[in-house]
């Protein structure tokens, strides 16, 4: 405000020249009075902007609605988290930081409006995972166990550990080290050469399909450690697929081999969820009155003795991550899809079908859509929206 006094004492300086000229020098007043109109019309869209500028206390109030997002985004930021800032330069406000998703982001904008802050937004977020060049944007852990810590750092800053063969997601580079977010969603940053860089395709391997899983600690002739809970794909007669990509022949007795594809689990989910068809949406449900999105998914798993926390985004923490925007190929019958808001990070859920479908409570009640475009049930918003998907049991 002080260069808005600055402005104002000078238009009235000049003013009072122009008068003690108009009495001085008759010749010269029309252009001396022109001029001085001029000014004055200068000096009052001056002050008019400066009016209009934010206040210190409007700018604390924008940076404090921002941090309350930030903090109401997620409750767990060991998984993922939202750091946006803000730059107030007269009425634009430049957003900066760091995020995972668009749309909390744009929430803001929402929040600021609702606020009454009229003012012209910029994103200039910086989204995360980063885009990696060759499109190796994923990676295989290739040591016996590696520690993923919160920071960039040798020791300290302990988050969970990721043993061989785990798939991670590649989030950014800083460094000797690498950001990923592990297969139970942990952020970590662990050393570059702990893992192989892998495109989506072959990211696909370790996913689908028959599993080995390791179920004591096994040192194999090659001398290669195998820790006890580590998961291998399990190809054909016995083959197991390693992380440098290539097959080592081991017999049955090393592991225990899975199939998540054939579990009969799934079928009895979406049947238990099925007998909830055309409830009404209640905010809170949980009954065969009506049920909210989250008491939805916690009763379907609940009726076939897996129970789950209470709200969308505590499931959220639970299990293994099977899908993201782009990569649905792993998803199965009965997988748990989370989906993004402008609240929160996570402010729906919903059952997998398969095919694209799912079933959930939303708006009039439990319902099947699609997020498959050339489905009749496609609802675009729930493509829009997805943000992972969970695997709660193999």
């Amino acid at each position: 405000m002080n260069g808005c006094k600055a402005a104002l004492n000078k238009i009235t300086f000049i003013a009072q020249m122009a008068d003690s000229y108009k009495g001085r020098i008759h010749m010269h007043i029309t252009s001396v009075y022109r001029k001085f109109i001029l000014i004055i019309i200068f000096g009052v869209l001056t002050l008019n902007s400066c009016i209009h500028l934010p206040s210190h206390k409007q700018h604390a109030e924008i940076h404090a609605l921002i941090e309350k997002a930030n903090i109401d985004f997620y409750l767990d930021q060991r998984i993922w988290y939202q750091d946006v800032q803000a730059q107030i330069d007269g009425s634009i406000i430049t957003l900066t930081g760091e995020a995972f998703y668009s749309i909390p982001v744009k929430g803001i904008a929402r929040k600021l409006k609702k606020a009454g802050y009229k003012f012209e937004l910029i994103d200039s977020v910086h989204y995360l995972p980063e885009t990696f060049s060759d499109d190796l944007a994923y990676g295989i852990i290739s040591e016996p166990y590696v520690m993923g810590r919160y920071k960039p750092v040798d020791h300290k800053q302990e988050g969970t550990e990721m043993l061989y063969g785990e798939p991670v997601r590649l989030i950014r580079e800083k460094g000797k080290y690498l950001q990923v977010q592990s297969a139970i969603g942990y952020l970590g940053f662990i050393p570059k050469d702990a893992l192989r860089r892998v495109k989506l395709e072959e990211w696909n391997r370790y996913h689908i399909g028959k599993h080995a899983v390791f179920t004591e600690n096994d040192t194999l002739e090659n001398g290669m450690i195998i820790m006890m809970g580590t998961r291998l794909p399990y190809l054909r007669n016995d083959m197991l697929l390693l992380a440098d990509g290539s097959e080592l022949e081991l017999s049955p007795d090393h592991y225990n081999l899975i199939d998540p594809a054939n579990n009969p689990l799934r079928q009895e989910i979406l049947k238990s969820a099925k007998q909830y068809l055309d409830l009404p949406y209640v905010w809170g449900g949980r009954s065969a009155e009506g049920v909210d999105c989250s008491g939805f998914v916690m009763q379907s798993y609940a009726l076939n003795n897996i129970y789950l926390p209470r709200d969308s985004d505590e499931i959220a923490n639970v299990g293994r991550m099977v899908g993201y925007p782009g990569w649905m190929e792993a998803m199965l019958p009965g997988d748990i899809l989370f989906f993004a808001g402008s609240r929160r990070m996570i402010t729906h859920t919903a059952i997998y079908m398969g095919d694209g479908k799912v079933i959930h409570s939303l708006g009039k009640g439990v319902q099947i859509q699609s997020m498959n475009p050339n489905d009749p049930d496609y609802a675009e918003s729930l493509g829009r929206r997805f943000a992972f998907a969970k695997r709660i049991f193999e």
